[in-house]
């Protein structure tokens, strides 16, 4: 087998477990050139395995995954991203948005016991997860059910937003770019994150590092409407600097 094959095999296998790779970091593991790894990331593109960004590669998207689906991929990066946010940036007293996603759902199923705030929620696996827990109050909201992100929106959903004022939006993330800022594939879903951001005082994004540097169609907000950036790989510096100098808190679980 040659170097090359290798070579993009174990870089493969990195961004299976990773979500996410960096040239610098790739070329540096690797002791190649930063024009071999760009070669041998386009190869892989050209195959269908991977999707370049800006600086790196992520993990080709799949549109048609169900909610289900989702949870299972990258499940130990979800669960060091919930884990940090539940127990460092969520108070016990605190009134919530809880946004749809994923990892958001991990972040219900890592709340600690003394929470005794309110979460306010648009995903009723979120409202199921938190009937056990023995303080949190739980606002389930109503709306229409996108059935394949377990979310509800449009317009009751909205109305129903606006009479909250809350601490904190903890918002799911589609894709976010430094540029473009936080973006989804969907207008109603778009619609109610906007919503949620307007009605809480500061805004939590949490996310796996594949979604970082991606942009979708629908436009949330700029970058710098949003307070804390939590997200799981331990990515170098130079990778999350163009979030950081925007006046973001960038955590990593």
């Amino acid at each position: 087998m040659s170097s090359v094959i290798t070579r993009q095999d174990e870089i493969l296998k990195l961004l299976r477990n990773m979500g996410t790779v960096h040239i610098h970091d790739l070329a540096a593991l690797f002791h190649a050139s930063l024009d071999t790894i760009r070669r041998d990331l386009r190869q892989l593109e050209d195959e269908g395995q991977l999707r370049r960004i800006h600086g790196g590669a992520v993990l080709p998207n799949k549109p048609s995954e169900t909610y289900e689906e989702r949870a299972r991929d990258l499940q130990p990066e979800r669960t060091a991203i919930a884990q940090k946010t539940a127990r460092d940036l969520i108070p016990d007293d605190a009134v919530v948005f809880f946004d749809s996603g994923t990892t958001i759902c991990e972040v219900a199923r890592h709340l600690k016991p003394s929470f005794r705030g309110t979460v306010i929620t648009v995903n009723p696996m979120i409202a199921v997860e938190l009937a056990a827990h023995p303080n949190a109050r739980v606002i389930m909201l109503g709306g229409t059910l996108l059935k394949n992100d377990m979310v509800v929106c449009g317009p009751t959903t909205i109305d129903e937003i606006r009479k909250y004022n809350a601490d904190l939006a903890l918002l799911g993330t589609c894709a976010l770019h430094p540029e473009s800022g936080l973006s989804t594939s969907h207008p109603d879903e778009r619609a109610s994150k906007a919503a949620m951001i307007s009605q809480s005082a500061e805004i939590i994004a949490v996310t796996t590092a594949d979604k970082l540097e991606t942009s979708l169609p629908f436009r949330v907000c700029d970058i710098d409407a949003i307070s804390h950036l939590v997200t799981g790989r331990k990515l170098s510096a130079g990778y999350l600097k163009n979030y950081a100098k925007r006046g973001m808190n960038v955590v990593q679980a």
